[in-house]
């Protein structure tokens, strides 16, 4: 059954990755960004291999109400949300700029709001949906020089829990997926050799994140397949989570 997926980030990264994996899968997609230049030529480029008929492009600011409210008139309601715009400010508190935490906030979190409350109430009329939140593993445990970032992500992750109890008997599912590093613009831009090797060091199976594999997880969480799966915060990390940051140990039996 070919369903109607709203993704918003859809220029680049994560956001193109999963509005590429629901297209193969045959359905429509309302891409979204607040890039419009950039969200014009991948909304056309999907087209070229998809159909022109598959993919909708719809520029907004998911930060502004008004602009989310603008989105959810156009779109017409969606059968599957998948929330993949986000931004990130680094630096030290006593450093941050009020900038810094409005930004992230008003983005990771606000965004995120004002898209599920616009675009609920048609899931709601409909018995069933799917959304889709991507947060971070920046969410779960502390970060150096980031603590607005793993304070918004650490929102969307309860967000997504506390709305998934509120939902659940619509027939409505809410999960969200915490990744660690992974080839997006937003981590590859300004991420230096050292720290890259730093990366590939502390992650288990040594290998960054591809946004493909963001996106297959995206597609099993709003897919049947996950029809009993609610509230959950599916970490994509190559097990970096799993450690508790001790270092590792050769020794035997003692």
């Amino acid at each position: 059954m070919q369903r109607t997926v709203v993704v918003t980030g859809a220029a680049s990264g994560i956001g193109k990755a999963v509005a590429k994996a629901f297209l193969a899968l045959g359905d429509i997609v309302v891409a979204t960004d607040a890039n419009k230049e950039l969200l014009g030529e991948t909304a056309r480029a999907l087209a070229e291999q998809y159909g022109d008929g598959k993919v909708r492009a719809v520029p907004s600011d998911i930060s502004r109400e008004e602009s989310v409210k603008e989105l959810a008139a156009k779109t017409g309601g969606c059968d599957v949300l998948v929330n993949c715009a986000g931004v990130f400010r680094g630096g030290k508190l006593h450093e941050a700029a009020k900038e810094d935490f409005d930004i992230q906030f008003d983005v990771n979190v606000r965004g995120i709001f004002y898209m599920m409350r616009a675009l609920l109430p048609g899931m709601i009329e409909k018995g069933k949906g799917a959304v889709v939140n991507i947060a971070s593993i920046s969410g779960m445990r502390g970060d150096y020089n980031a603590p607005l970032y793993c304070a918004s992500k650490a929102a969307v992750i309860n967000l997504t829990r506390s709305a998934a109890l509120d939902y659940a008997g619509e027939g409505i599912r809410i999960n969200c997926i915490s990744p660690s590093a992974t080839k997006t613009p937003m981590f590859l831009n300004g991420t230096g050799e050292d720290v890259m090797s730093a990366f590939l060091a502390a992650l288990p199976d040594h290998v960054l994140g591809e946004p493909s594999q963001i996106a297959e997880a995206a597609v099993f969480l709003a897919s049947d397949a996950a029809g009993h799966i609610t509230g959950q915060n599916l970490s994509v990390d190559g097990g970096l989570s799993a450690w508790n940051g001790q270092p590792k140990q050769e020794k035997g039996e003692i």
